[in-house]
């Protein structure tokens, strides 16, 4: 079946994309998550990748069917230890079982360079709860690898979020750098660790979240094509992401590793879920970096090559939005394996397009909407309301938010775009389109302008991820925000 779904114009053209990593651009990856309700089958995104020239990827997790699928594609692979796997790790015999199973099975046919240990563990929203369980599970996976024969060439990492350094206030500069205090003998503890295994530091850079999170900051400095600069003793800044960078530098230069290998684990741009996530925003974001990467321009203190990865593949519609609404549009494609909108991957200007997913599978032709003639809003508000609220909490409602695709919808919008996620999350089953009684199945596509009610892919994969109650509580408060029933 033919892709129904509504289809932006700058999502039509497809020209101005990819022949995706020339030699000169070898360090780009991309990052693939898999919070998905329905995934993509890992082969299709196999070939995705291979279509698009893509040579390194990073995971979140080191899954059986994902790793199978990977066999043999020559695609460079950084496998990953979730957080919550990261006191077990505590245990060197969990940890070499854990790289029998996950690393040595599969490193004939598997191209593994790294194993990220934990992602993001001393984000300050965690309040600790991974300072002291990071460093000795990196411990343990190193030395697991090192026994089993693959040390030389498998390194532990652990991909860090960049609230880990800072600049001082009083001294806001690239050059005065240093990791963040309450963390601060543990990042030198793994740094020493990183330095004495040849194994490289990995920092996510997020130029959105640096707009997302300060009224103040100013709006070109995000991009790179911008008048906003930074005059750190002489050397000029004119973006986030370079300063950013570079106080990571500084910071290592302070603990005795400045000339360590940086990786770039995540860096992208979402495309909804908040006013500034956006497709003109995240084209003018890529424009600016990808040639950027492709030159070897790197930074100030580090210019060349950096290795960096792209965050992300494929939209997924199941991740927490603790962080906020957009953290389920970070993907270059969305949730179907379609390309979003043209991005030069090459960074050379080349205008080929990326190749999207082939052969995926829909769901029917039919959406799930608001039955004009069920209710009253003037008497029945409360019921209209807490139903528009269980479908949001059970599927994804993001893009309803205040200046995201579709934050203009009235309240009939409202609800039918409410009923038809969860309707399509729940595999359009007919009791899935019922909600008391206010709602109906149609086939007439109800997308209203850029806002596209989706239809879901088919067969979703076994054991995909259900909603938890941290997610219903940002959703629950996402609804406050725009439910005016």
């Amino acid at each position: 079946m033919s892709n129904p779904s509504k289809q932006s114009t700058t999502s039509i053209i497809f020209f101005c994309i990819i022949s995706f990593f020339s030699s000169e651009v070898s360090a780009l990856g991309v990052n693939w998550g898999t919070m998905s309700t329905h995934q993509l089958p890992p082969k299709t995104v196999v070939q995705m990748l291979k279509d698009n020239n893509v040579q390194k990827v990073k995971l979140f997790d080191a899954d059986t069917n994902t790793m199978v699928a990977l066999a043999g594609s020559g695609i460079e692979v950084m496998v990953a230890i979730p957080n919550d796997q990261l006191k077990a790790m505590g245990s060197y015999n969990r940890a070499k079982d854990w790289v029998r199973r996950n690393i040595t099975r599969f490193t004939d046919d598997v191209k593994i360079k790294y194993v990220a240990v934990g992602n993001e563990p001393f984000l300050t929203s965690y309040n600790g709860s991974f300072l002291n369980l990071t460093y000795p599970a990196l411990f343990n996976i190193q030395k697991a690898l090192n026994e089993a024969g693959v040390g030389d060439f498998i390194k532990a990492t652990v991909p860090s979020n960049a609230d880990v350094y800072s600049s001082p206030p009083d001294n806001p500069v690239p050059s005065a750098g240093t990791f963040r205090q309450d963390i601060y003998e543990e990042m030198r503890l793994i740094v020493n660790f990183l330095a004495h295994n040849k194994a490289p530091f990995t920092v996510n850079i997020y130029p959105f979240l640096s707009l997302y999170l300060s009224s103040d900051f100013p709006f070109d400095y995000a991009f790179f094509n911008g008048q906003n600069t930074v005059n750190d003793n002489g050397v000029v800044y004119n973006n986030v992401f370079d300063a950013n960078f570079d106080t990571l530098l500084a910071s290592l230069r302070e603990v005795g590793h400045g000339d360590m290998t940086v990786i770039v684990g995540e860096v992208g741009w979402p495309t909804d879920g908040d006013k500034n996530a956006n497709i003109p925003n995240a084209e003018r974001f890529y424009a600016g970096l990808l040639p950027k990467l492709a030159a070897n321009r790197g930074t100030p203190m580090r210019p060349g090559y950096i290795e960096v990865y792209l965050f992300g593949f494929i939209d997924e519609d199941a991740k927490s939005i603790a962080p906020g609404n957009f953290e389920r549009h970070w993907g270059i494609f969305k949730y179907d394996g379609q390309p979003k909108f043209p991005a030069d991957l090459s960074g050379e200007g080349e205008k080929k397009a990326l190749t999207g997913a082939q052969n995926v599978q829909y769901l029917q032709n039919q959406w799930c909407m608001l039955n004009p003639n069920a209710i009253s809003f003037s008497n029945s508000s409360n019921q209209l309301g807490d139903n528009v609220n269980y479908a949001c909490t059970f599927s994804d409602c993001t893009a309803l938010g205040y200046g995201s695709s579709c934050g203009n919808l009235d309240e009939v919008g409202n609800a039918s775009y409410a009923f038809n996620m969860y309707f399509q999350v729940q595999n359009q089953k007919a009791e899935a389109c019922d909600f008391e009684g206010l709602a109906m199945i149609t086939t007439r596509n109800i997308s209203r302008d850029q806002c596209n009610f989706p239809i879901q892919i088919g067969d979703p994969t076994s054991g995909h991820c259900m909603y938890g109650s941290s997610v219903r509580f940002g959703l629950v408060s996402m609804l406050l925000l725009f439910m005016a029933l």
